[in-house]
């Protein structure tokens, strides 16, 4: 997995974020199993560090809040 920084655009149901990445990709990504536990909630305009899958480079996890 490729990690990328980026920033929250859309707050989707099931804890699941539209992402832009510093690269301009958009990618889906829900919350890493680390991240559940420690962060109530993203907002749109949250800095987020994403671990993009190599297999779909549109899906990804969140890994860190920036």
């Amino acid at each position: 997995m490729t990690e990328a920084r980026g920033t929250v655009i859309e707050v989707r149901p099931k804890l699941l974020y539209r992402v832009r990445l510093e690269s301009g990709a958009v990618v889906t990504a829900g919350l890493g199993p680390t991240l559940r536990h420690r962060i109530a909630r993203l907002v749109v305009g949250d800095g987020v560090l994403v671990s993009v899958s190599e297999r779909d480079p549109h899906r990804g996890q969140i890994v860190e809040k920036a």
